[in-house]
């Protein structure tokens, strides 16, 4: 979303909320919402207030969206988008180029993140729709030409177009409290008796993790299955059982995630389009996908 736009006028703090979810920096955040970083910073902690939960935690030199955060990001985003939209008919001017993303989101901050706000700084007049969807939903999504692009894993049937960009680590989430919680790697065979809470059947990372116990010859015991990895980290957190995640999917202040010394601990993602999409603006976003690999290979792997 551009920041000069008319509709960040009328909601600023709506249009701060989103240059969030696009930027991992509250100083360039900041400048994306056309504010300044203590204006920002102050209003992150007065919504969290408000709300009371986190939604930014320090990451280096920059700032990483906690699930809560990244939950409203998404939502300011496409809230924008509908704002800007109303905000062109009102003026009488043609609408402006568009493209709608969607995406899993385990992979939503750390790699649609940067493939949006590096594409938005070659075309700043673009606005970008977002989307979190299971994998079924975006694929039915880009047959029905309601979606443009997504970031999903794994690779798709042979009717969609399909650009690697990385892979992202398998981890095991448990309790702070635990007493593996210390612990570098470990190996499945060693938690084979623990409880387990688990995504239900629909969602790929569970397809990874069923292959995972199989190669261990473990039959888990799941005593709860979710539909979200932010409902199974606050059981976990609650000490109801331990979890097999994507990394850098969920964070929470009462849950560690450590590394998997299994061999396939990990799954691949990437772009999808409709091989159909023949429109300048998605092929430009595949194309900078592309060049960005290009550049900096390994830029979107996700690992502890």
């Amino acid at each position: 979303m551009n920041e000069k736009t008319g509709a960040a006028s009328l909601v600023p703090e709506l249009a701060q909320l989103a240059a969030l979810g696009v930027e991992r920096s509250i100083t360039r955040a900041a400048a994306r919402a056309a504010t300044s970083q203590p204006t920002l910073s102050r209003a992150v902690r007065r919504w969290e207030d408000a709300l009371g939960v986190r939604l930014v935690e320090a990451e280096g030199r920059g700032i990483r969206l906690t699930p809560e955060g990244n939950l409203l990001t998404v939502a300011a985003e496409e809230a924008l988008l509908v704002m800007e939209t109303a905000v062109r008919r009102v003026r009488g001017e043609p609408r402006a180029p568009a493209i709608t993303i969607a995406f899993l989101r385990s992979l939503g901050p750390p790699v649609v993140g940067e493939l949006v706000s590096s594409f938005l700084r070659a075309h700043p007049g673009v606005l970008i729709g977002h989307r979190e969807a299971s994998t079924a939903a975006v694929l039915d999504g880009i047959d029905a030409r309601q979606i443009d692009l997504a970031v999903t894993a794994p690779h798709p049937p042979g009717r969609f177009g399909w650009l690697h960009l990385g892979h992202q680590a398998i981890v095991l989430m448990v309790p702070s409290t635990h007493q593996l919680a210390d612990r570098g790697a470990v190996a499945l065979r060693e938690v084979g008796d623990e409880a387990f809470l688990a995504l239900d059947h629909r969602f790929h990372t569970r397809q990874v993790t069923d292959a995972l116990w199989a190669a261990a010859g473990i039959a888990p015991r799941i005593t709860m299955e979710a539909s979200d990895l932010l409902t199974i980290a606050n059981y976990v957190s609650a000490g109801l059982g331990m979890a097999l995640v994507p990394a850098d999917s969920t964070a929470h202040a009462r849950t560690v995630n450590l590394p998997l010394a299994d061999a396939g601990a990990r799954r691949e993602f990437g772009l999808v389009w409709g091989t159909q999409d023949d429109r300048p603006l998605t092929l430009s976003f595949v194309a900078h996908a592309h060049q960005l690999g290009e550049r900096y290979p390994g830029w979107a792997d996700i690992d502890l």
